[in-house]
């Protein structure tokens, strides 16, 4: 029982002691690691859409591009329909894909 209580007190110094680092210093790491997060989606995002091509379905091109920030659809005709997917970043639109019928027919990356 005193070995447990030793190792208590052991515990709560070491943990007591320790350093703890300045908040403002904390929030730059913090700030730096959301920057490169946000920098390494973004790279992602811009392979992605470099690897489309035309004819892929839009299932094809959500696992390649992920989803995309705005979708504007329209029935043509019974048998045809019209799918513009819009791809933006924080700062100002990266790519428009259209598709026809649930198939890839064209792409404009900024």
């Amino acid at each position: 029982m005193r070995a447990f209580i030793t190792w208590m007190v052991v515990c709560v110094l070491a943990i007591g002691c320790s350093p703890r680092q300045d908040p403002v210093v904390r929030a730059a790491q913090d700030l730096q690691r959301m920057a490169y997060d946000f920098a390494a989606e973004e790279e992602a995002r811009q392979q992605g859409l470099r690897a489309l091509r035309l004819g892929m379905s839009d299932s094809e091109v959500l696992a390649l591009a992920g989803p995309p920030s705005a979708r504007e659809s329209r029935m043509l005709s019974a048998e045809e329909s019209r799918e513009v997917w819009i791809y933006r970043t924080a700062f100002r639109p990266v790519a428009t894909l259209t598709f026809v019928n649930h198939r890839l027919t064209q792409i404009d990356i900024q």
